[in-house]
C-alpha cells in the first residue's frame, strides 16, 4: 500500500513495483509501435502518437487479464500483440465493434477518419 507521507520518488518505485506486469507490457508494445514506424519511415509526430496509444492500451488490457483466468506474465505478450497491431488497427477495431454494436453502418468516406 502506498503510504502518503513517503515522498513522490517512493510512491513511484512502489505503484511500479506493484504493477510491473502491467508497465512492462506498456513499455513493450511503445517500443515495438516506434521500432515499426521508424522502419516505415513515418513522421515523428505519428511515430510518437502511436507509440503512446499502444502503449495506453496496452497498459489498460493487460491490468484485465487476471480477471479473464490470465497469469499477471501474459502481459507483455499482450503488449508485444498489441505493438505489432499498431495505433491504426487498433482504431479501425474500435470502430468496427462500436458500429457493430450500435447497429450502425460506416460509411466509406475518408472525411470520417
Amino acid at each position: 500500500m502506498i503510504n502518503p507521507h513517503d515522498g513522490i520518488s517512493a510512491q513511484i518505485v512502489k505503484w511500479i513495483t506493484e504493477y510491473l506486469p502491467s508497465v512492462f507490457s506498456g513499455a513493450t508494445a511503445v517500443v515495438i509501435s516506434v521500432l515499426i514506424d521508424i522502419r516505415g519511415r513515418k513522421p515523428k509526430l505519428y511515430t510518437c502518437t502511436g507509440g503512446l496509444i499502444c502503449g495506453v492500451a496496452a497498459m489498460a488490457l493487460s491490468a484485465v487479464l487476471e480477471h479473464f483466468g490470465f497469469s499477471d506474465s501474459s502481459g507483455p505478450f499482450l503488449g508485444a500483440i498489441i505493438g505489432f497491431v499498431g495505433a491504426d488497427r487498433l482504431r479501425d477495431t474500435a470502430i468496427a465493434v462500436v458500429a457493430r454494436r450500435t447497429g450502425t453502418e460506416r460509411g466509406n468516406d475518408e472525411n470520417q477518419r
